[in-house]
């Protein structure tokens, strides 16, 4: 049988389960690296989807690890970036191990400066393994389809993991603290299948308008400007209409100025602060577009275009299964709309520009 997008979606509850069942011993070394270097201060150097998991991930991280994470474009920051004398500790993320950009951004810290170096990759065989101090293995194996699933929402739960475990060396979380983080997590992960279920009943119900839109925009908020940004990574490689996913206040100084009545916005919502300014940003566009869709992880519905997810999560623990509506969506848009995402389009893109080694 055939792989697609669909096949490592429904694949996300066991790898996910087997991640946190591994985690411990996984991370001995990585906890010798931090007890070593008690870092403060964490650069990361992810792209694409890898950017955006880590994204996701950052505020969960910062918070139970107690320590600051900036997150930097690889390129960017090879050929304009300086390396601040702040930074105390370097992860590079890349799910295949060949990104070109974040190879040579581990080479530019290790040229520039003596700070702990570590990959998080999915292929331990890849070049990215050569150029890091410490290799952390994302623990989804290998995804024969271009269109990243189970790695992202892998990447999203071990960089958590990593919070999880720098907070206990670090004196922040207790063992107590760090189980009970980790039950959270668990318990998040077995709502995966209704995730799947209730995303699945939503596409049935709304299809023929989604197939329709001709611009979508996501919306979020804290954790879930990460989601957001993967929703815009997904749909453009997938259903290839113009997408773009926004953090709730930047998109009301000056984006929101493009909606018309063809133009999809899709609101994340999560138990925040911030969630009654996303709902009357949401009312205010009722009246100009009647696409207006919610993804909430709670249980209630504001109207029949909200997808409830019914969990029990914290905002900064959301993301990690927010984005599987998205995921599930850009499948079934894509394919509903005739695209066959099983044929490869610009096929030599790699090659000529030399994106991947």
């Amino acid at each position: 049988m055939k792989e697609t997008m669909m096949t490592y979606i429904h694949e996300e509850k066991d790898v996910c389960e087997a991640i946190v069942a591994s985690f411990r011993e996984k991370t001995k070394d990585f906890c010798q690296l931090v007890e070593k270097s008690r870092p403060k201060n964490w650069l990361v150097l992810a792209t694409g989807s890898s950017s955006n998991a880590m994204l996701s991930a950052k505020y969960y991280i910062e918070k139970v690890a107690g320590i600051s994470i900036e997150i930097q474009e690889p390129f960017n920051f090879v050929h304009y970036e300086t390396l601040k004398e702040s930074i105390d500790f370097v992860i590079a993320v890349s799910q295949s191990g060949h990104s070109f950009s974040t190879i040579e951004a581990l080479k530019k810290v290790q040229k520039e400066a003596k700070i702990p170096t570590v990959a998080l990759t999915s292929q331990l065989n890849s070049p990215i393994v050569n150029y890091a101090d410490l290799v952390l293995d994302i623990g989804c194996g290998t995804e024969h389809v271009g269109f990243v699933t189970k790695g992202f929402t892998a990447t999203v739960l071990t960089s958590m993991l990593l919070g999880i475990v720098t907070g206990n060396v670090l004196g922040r979380l207790d063992e107590m603290a760090m189980d009970n983080e980790i039950q959270a997590l668990k318990k998040q992960i077995k709502e995966i299948p209704s995730i799947i279920e209730k995303t699945e009943e939503f596409y049935k119900k709304h299809a023929a308008e989604l197939h329709e839109v001709q611009r979508f925009s996501a919306i979020g908020y804290g954790p879930t400007v990460g989601t957001a940004k993967e929703f815009e990574t997904k749909f453009t490689e997938t259903v290839r209409v113009p997408s773009q996913g926004f953090e709730l206040e930047a998109y009301m100084h000056g984006p929101y100025l493009e909606v018309n009545s063809n133009h999809g916005l899709i609101f994340l919502q999560t138990e925040s602060k911030l969630s009654e300014r996303a709902s009357k940003l949401k009312q205010y566009f009722q009246a100009y577009t009647d696409h207006c869709f919610t993804i909430t992880s709670l249980k209630q519905k504001s109207d029949e275009k909200t997808l409830a997810l019914g969990l029990e999560v914290n905002e900064f623990m959301s993301p990690l299964v927010m984005v599987i509506p998205f995921q599930l969506l850009s499948y079934r848009i894509a394919t509903g709309k005739g695209i066959d995402l099983g044929i490869r389009i610009f096929d030599d893109f790699d090659k000529v520009l030399k994106s991947k080694i």
